[in-house]
């Protein structure tokens, strides 16, 4: 036998191999599509995407990540580069696992039983809406209610008091607070809201608890001050009493809302303030002084 015999007939396996797999068949199957937030959710690409792995016959991970990313799209794939960051997609350490858990995690596909149940009874057919369409719409949200999977699907009364609940209180912060609950039992439900109601109680009454006290404080002051001949503070007002703008001199503003704040003193022709109020007026009050703002001030 030849040498060129022998070549042949070692290569003639090989062409034999390649025509017999026959054309790829990811040639005869339409390309992944990008995924969109806008027009679908990541739980229904996911699923999409597993049967378009299993038509394929795409059976290895590398694989899947490799098809994934090249057809997710650039919004997809730099949101999910954020995500992983510091590392890299072209890493071989990040896995097609660490891929679908990253954006599972970021999309939040497991929603809680306590919020898909308030979305679901709180979803009323819109203007405009067919029949079918809402019908579809709470369908979708009726798949996350756990009606059959929940601690309380053997007990439909304490399911129907809790969601009842959850949908009836009337004070909005209790109600985020039992939405924050997972799947809480009955009694766990009632401890949460008798619980918020105590705390409520609680701050209300030492809120007005502080108001009586400053109250009976303001009339002992007052008491005390008409004894001693002392100027009496109107209560209403002591923080503004308390504080006067050092602008004008004024108890009824504060100095950012001055209008004169602006203004030059004719006394030591600095701007900020009135000559009425000028510290080194007072410092020296036999200094001559010029009496136009004051004029303008009592004129006003």
């Amino acid at each position: 036998m030849t040498d060129a015999t022998k070549s042949s007939s070692t290569i003639t396996p090989t062409t034999s191999t390649s025509s017999s797999i026959g054309p790829s068949i990811h040639s005869r199957m339409p390309a992944l599509h990008a995924f969109d937030p806008r027009t679908t959710t990541w739980e229904r690409y996911r699923d999409r995407m597993c049967f378009y792995f299993k038509a394929n016959q795409t059976v290895h991970d590398d694989d899947k990540k490799s098809l994934f990313l090249w057809s997710v799209g650039d919004a997809t794939y730099h949101l999910l580069q954020s995500l992983i960051s510091p590392k890299s997609l072209t890493d071989d350490t990040v896995t097609w696992v660490d891929i679908l858990t990253t954006l599972d995690s970021h999309y939040d596909t497991k929603k809680h039983i306590m919020t898909s149940t308030y979305d679901f009874y709180s979803c009323h057919q819109k203007v405009g809406q067919s029949f079918a369409e809402w019908k579809e719409e709470l369908c979708d949200k009726l798949r996350y209610c756990g009606f059959t999977t929940s601690t309380l699907k053997d007990k439909p009364q304490d399911r129907a008091l809790r969601d009842a609940y959850v949908i009836g209180i009337r004070s909005q912060k209790i109600r985020q607070a039992l939405l924050k609950e997972q799947d809480p039992t009955l009694e766990s439900t009632e401890r949460i809201i008798q619980l918020a109601e105590r705390l409520e109680a609680d701050v209300r009454h030492f809120g007005t608890s502080i108001v009586s006290d400053d109250t009976a404080v303001s009339k002992v002051f007052k008491q005390s001050s008409t004894r001693t001949g002392t100027p009496v503070v109107n209560s209403g007002n002591s923080k503004i009493d308390s504080k006067r703008c050092d602008s004008c001199g004024s108890s009824k503003h504060i100095r950012a809302k001055c209008k004169y704040r602006e203004y030059i003193c004719n006394h030591c022709k600095k701007p900020g303030h009135l000559e009425k109020v000028c510290r080194r007026k007072t410092a020296s009050a036999a200094s001559p002084t010029d009496h136009k703002n004051k004029d303008f001030l009592s004129s006003s």
